[in-house]
């Protein structure tokens, strides 16, 4: 039976805490292994997949915070007041995991579009979206528009794909970067009555998938 909202559950923490520790290491692992290859051909599509990586990685340590308040409230029993604290949070990890979405879609479209203009245009949805989710109390509507972005961009790399022919290791990197971010909005989503040992597999998945991305990525930059 899953905990109710003033339980405090050790194997839930223990378990969000390895997982954002060891998320974070590939994100900037992977940040770190493209750095060489970006360096040496200076490709905007490059540097945007990176600086995806480089938001993530940011977005996990905001999202353990965020965690570790709530918990800590649980276990010692004292009352945090949602209304001060969450939006110095949630601001913050919505706009980081959203502009790390809008990212990998620069990475995708940065010769087809004025970068200039889609980067400012990226951060000003990237503010006003998680501020919007804010104000309406509804993190589903955050939730929501990061999986339409999503879409967007696996859309995108279809089409893309059909265009060029010898992109077909770079889908299957980009698929397992939105199949991993995808998993964890449906594990974030709080109407799930999913119990803590179905969590504990849905975040086992997701560190499978960052070590296959973090594999792609170590034979492509190599």
């Amino acid at each position: 039976m899953p905990p109710g909202p003033h339980f405090f559950d050790p194997m839930i923490f223990g378990t969000e805490l390895v997982f954002t520790i060891i998320a974070f290491i590939f994100c900037f692992a992977i940040y770190y292994k493209t750095r060489e290859s970006y360096e040496l051909t200076k490709h905007p599509g490059i540097r945007y997949f990176r600086d995806a990586f480089l938001f993530f990685g940011l977005s996990y340590v905001m999202r353990f915070l965020f965690s570790l308040v709530l918990f800590s409230g649980m276990a010692f029993d004292f009352f945090i007041p949602r209304e001060m604290f969450a939006p110095l949070f949630i601001l913050p990890l919505g706009y980081l995991s959203t502009i790390a979405i809008f990212y990998l879609i620069f990475s995708l479209v940065w010769k087809r579009v004025n970068n200039t203009k889609i980067l400012v245009l990226g951060h000003l949805i990237a503010i006003l979206v998680p501020l919007l989710a804010f104000l309406t109390r509804s993190h589903m509507l955050l939730l929501y528009m990061q999986t339409v972005l999503l879409i967007i961009a696996v859309l995108l790399l279809l089409f893309i794909r059909k265009e060029k022919a010898g992109l077909s290791k770079t889908k299957i990197l980009y698929f397992l970067v939105f199949g991993l971010w995808l998993i964890n909005l449906f594990v974030i989503d709080s109407r799930r009555p999913f119990p803590p040992e179905i969590e504990i597999l849905f975040r086992a998945v997701s560190l499978i998938v960052f070590i296959m991305i973090y594999y792609k990525v170590y034979k492509w930059a190599r």
